[in-house]
């Protein structure tokens, strides 16, 4: 289980207990009833949202991981100012995908820039312009990479625990995104891409591309 998450469990919790104590002590009266149903669902829904499975990371220094998991929507080139000729990969993560995010190659923290902005569909056209990210420059001897995270119409709370001049290992957790949202991966031109529009991927597993 997510650490992030345990305050909404615990929300999600109190609130299950109290009207299930109040619907038991009133006879089980639908008006008390119906609402304590409601919460226990949603209870169960934060538990599952917030799971945080293990995984067996092949750590590859050619391989570029998809830093969750989603599904891809958008693969397209860009002129990007720090990672130059490349291309950004998009996936939309539904509030079912696991959450949680993962360093997508080994190396050094080159920045980390958060920007406050809109909340519109994370599969909006114009998502990874306008709204609030969270976004990472990471490289290494054989490239660089820049990946955000971006928040959607639910996601509100972006969560990540890196910062500049960090020494990080392809596959670990460095945060999430709360609630349903968007991820971009922008990679060199160079890079093979792997996956294609409409893949299912999985953070830390799947290989979205790799370099020769």
């Amino acid at each position: 289980m997510a650490r992030e998450g345990y305050s909404n469990i615990a929300i999600a919790l109190a609130i299950t207990l109290i009207l299930t104590s109040i619907s038991f002590f009133t006879g089980g009266s639908l008006y008390w009833k119906i609402p304590s149903m409601v919460s226990g669902v949603l209870l169960l829904f934060t538990l599952y949202f917030f799971r945080d499975p293990e995984r067996e990371i092949i750590i590859n220094p050619k391989h570029i991981l998809s830093p969750g998991d989603g599904v891809i929507v958008e693969i397209t080139d860009v002129e990007d100012d720090y990672v130059g000729e490349a291309r950004r990969i998009t996936m939309f993560l539904s509030p079912l995908n696991v959450h949680i995010n993962r360093v997508p190659i080994s190396g050094k923290i080159g920045f980390v820039n958060y920007k406050y902005g809109a909340f519109k569909a994370a599969f909006a056209e114009d998502a990874s312009e306008v709204n609030e990210q969270s976004v990472v420059g990471l490289e290494n001897d054989l490239m660089k990479v820049k990946f955000a995270q971006i928040a959607g119409a639910l996601a509100r709370r972006i969560i990540n625990y890196l910062r500049e001049d960090d020494e990080v290992t392809q596959g670990e957790r460095y945060g999430l995104i709360k609630f349903g949202s968007r991820m971009d991966v922008v990679i060199p031109r160079a890079a093979k891409v792997l996956v294609e529009l409409k893949e299912p991927v999985r953070g830390g597993l799947t290989v979205l591309a790799k370099m020769d």
